[in-house]
């Protein structure tokens, strides 16, 4: 049984929203809005968080609570058989593979919040920014430095406790996130052409809606959230028995949603007034919006606190993860705190390093792939989508509908009410997500 408890529900929410507001809310959803119909697309993405978003979230944080533990044993508990257990090895395996290549990226975006307050991307031609993106990813050893650091101080908050560590640095780096993203979105209002940008982002295109663009919607949705990587499972487990899971999780994917949506009106009137070309990824970051902050006049402090943001977004989801996969370890195997964080930091450091080296001169490859492009293909392209869909299945089918339904019932959740949701829990959404996997397989 989990001993770790939320110190109330609104602190539940706001550490649950910090796991989902991750990278991928900057430097994805705002392109893939503006490419696939803009408002178009915003009303599709919506009518998707409604109808699966928040039922699936809902689904995987119940079958924490009802099993009030964390997912390598929750879900043998709640079935009496252990090897359905196997579940939640699959979403910790996916969540320690995925953070070995998370915190290179995040060590990349400490090294340029370094370099702009020092003045140096500032400082370099829009022509160079490509190539200096490579060095800085080449110099192995610089990376590992940060990344070692950056563990070392997870580390230090995660072994605070959940609410002296976890919760507490979630909360404030939270509320920062958001006085940071408001406030670059409203300075950028004010740059000539910003209303290109805007129209880029916002314009409804209904023409461009199809179903690889709903399925694309369905992936960033279902990835923005985390479902899979079983840190929803744990971060139920802590939850009051009187707190209605059904609202928190509307709230949780309702503020990863806006984060989403406020980047897109950050990015773009920034990267229109400029007159540079709207990308996706390290590129948007790395690239063009470095290219955009050596226009500006006070470019170097505008880019630092764009990658403080952006550190923020990516620290508060690495601190999540440590802090499931440390309680994971410790349910299962009775491990001390302080060791199985150790054991934790050191794996996702070994881990790390070859995924550094993807961008040496001569890199290891894996059935043609860099190692990084490997990892990232096989955990977000299989194993969580396999992992969610399982989820889905075990909640709906294993445990059951009817079950789900009084357990939220009892704590006042009234969404998975009538024959409508039933079918959406047990036949619609194992279905969608499916065609997240065979996406991701073609």
């Amino acid at each position: 049984m989990s001993s770790n408890h939320w110190s109330n529900r609104i602190s539940f929410i706001i550490t649950t929203s910090a796991f989902a507001v991750g990278l991928g809310n900057i430097w994805r959803f705002p392109y893939i809005a503006g490419e696939s119909g803009g408002g178009a697309f915003l009303l599709v993405y919506i009518v998707l968080m409604l109808l699966i978003g928040i039922p699936i979230l809902t689904i995987e944080l119940t079958l924490g609570r009802m099993s009030s533990s964390t997912p390598l044993i929750g879900f043998g508990k709640l079935t009496k058989h252990s090897w359905w257990n196997g579940i939640g090895w699959l979403g910790v395996v996916g969540n320690l593979l995925i953070m070995c290549y998370y915190v290179m990226i995040m060590a990349w975006v400490a090294i340029y919040m370094g370099e702009c307050l020092s003045g140096k991307i500032p400082n370099l031609d829009s022509s160079e920014l490509p190539d200096h993106f490579t060095s800085v990813a080449s110099n192995m050893g610089n990376v590992i430095l940060v990344v070692f650091a950056i563990l070392v101080l997870a580390a230090f908050i995660v072994n605070r406790g959940l609410q002296s560590g976890l919760e507490k640095f979630s909360k404030w780096m939270m509320i920062g996130l958001v006085i940071l993203i408001l406030g670059f979105a409203v300075w950028a209002s004010t740059l000539h052409g910003a209303i290109d940008g805007y129209r880029w982002f916002l314009s409804p295109d209904f023409s461009k809606i199809n179903m690889q663009v709903i399925i694309s919607a369905m992936g960033q949705l279902f990835f923005s959230i985390g479902v899979g990587m079983m840190v929803a499972f744990a971060f139920g487990s802590y939850t009051s028995k009187k707190d209605n899971l059904v609202t928190s999780a509307s709230w949780i994917v309702l503020a990863d949603t806006a984060i989403a949506f406020i980047a897109g009106l950050m990015l773009f009137p920034i990267i229109f007034s400029f007159g540079l070309s709207p990308d996706s990824g390290p590129d948007l970051v790395f690239v063009t919006m470095s290219s955009a902050f050596g226009k500006l006049e006070y470019g170097q402090w505008f880019g630092g606190v764009f990658f403080l943001l952006l550190f923020f977004a990516g620290f508060t989801t690495f601190l999540s993860a440590i802090q499931g996969l440390k309680d994971s370890l410790m349910d299962r195997f009775h491990l001390k705190s302080h060791r199985t964080l150790l054991l934790i930091s050191v794996l996702i450091f070994i881990g790390s390093i070859p995924v550094v080296f993807s961008y040496a001169d001569e890199p290891v490859r894996f059935f043609g792939m860099r190692i990084f492009d490997f990892m990232d293909l096989l955990t977000n392209n299989i194993i969580l989508p396999l992992g969610g869909l399982l989820v889905v299945i075990f909640g709906g089918w294993v445990v059951g509908y009817e079950k789900i339904k009084a357990h939220l019932q009892s704590s006042g959740g009234q969404f998975f009410m009538g024959t409508f949701w039933k079918i959406m829990v047990k036949m619609i959404i194992p279905l969608a997500v499916l065609m997240i996997l065979l996406n991701g397989l073609i």
